[in-house]
């Protein structure tokens, strides 16, 4: 894995990538790059002839062109249709919306090749929220709201925080020693350590700290 500056004319959008945003987030994207530059570099993955598609980084990719930027820095993988897939999937889980459509068909891509259970393992995906996306589009349009709708409840959120190495190691300290029980209270998710944090703000909320 290395990185390289690319001209823009050789990177090409994933086409089934489901990663959206919204025209208030793309002003916000556009306006971070015009100020700061490009703070966090594209994943691509060679297609031959010097072509290179985006895994990660597609409004990036839009927002640059339309700034008129000519290269951008890139982390070059190498991964077939599968695993790429599926790291667009792991990477595009932090920013933007998805294109459920879109997403669902990805998913079934990768499970072509990779075991489900893996996929959990990778993805904030449960178990049923994965089933439904695998089976988007081979259904009824009543079971595919259906879907749709189990999806979107099951689908698990991510948080981001900034925090100090004395507070992390904190935060660490707690969720690890909270690990064991969170497991036994794991249910659906296949996130223990989300899991941990919910109990100790449980735990918190259920004290009689809170004024």
């Amino acid at each position: 894995m290395h990185v390289v500056d690319f001209p823009l004319h050789q990177i090409r959008e994933a086409p089934w990538n489901p990663n959206r945003m919204d025209e208030g987030m793309m002003a916000r994207l556009r306006k971070s790059i015009q100020r700061y530059g490009v703070v966090e570099n594209l994943v691509v993955r060679p297609l031959g002839d010097g072509i290179y598609e985006v895994l990660s980084g597609n409004q990036r990719l839009k927002v640059l062109m339309e700034l008129g930027v000519e290269t951008a820095p890139c982390v070059v993988v190498e991964l077939d249709d599968a695993q790429a897939r599926l790291l667009a999937q792991a990477l595009n889980r932090i920013q933007g919306e998805d294109n459920l459509g879109l997403r669902a068909e990805a998913v079934r891509t990768i499970l072509t090749s990779i075991p489900e259970a893996d996929l959990l393992g990778l993805l904030p995906e449960t178990a049923a929220s994965l089933t439904a996306l695998a089976s988007m589009g081979q259904q009824t349009m009543s079971e595919y709201l259906e879907n749709w709708q189990q999806a979107q409840a099951a689908r698990l959120r991510h948080l981001q925080f900034q925090l100090t190495p004395e507070q992390l190691d904190v935060v660490d300290k707690a969720l690890t020693a909270l690990l064991p029980q969170a497991r036994q209270q794991q249910g659906d998710s296949p996130n223990a350590r989300g899991v941990a944090l919910y109990l100790l703000c449980k735990r918190y909320l259920e004290s009689e700290v809170l004024p």
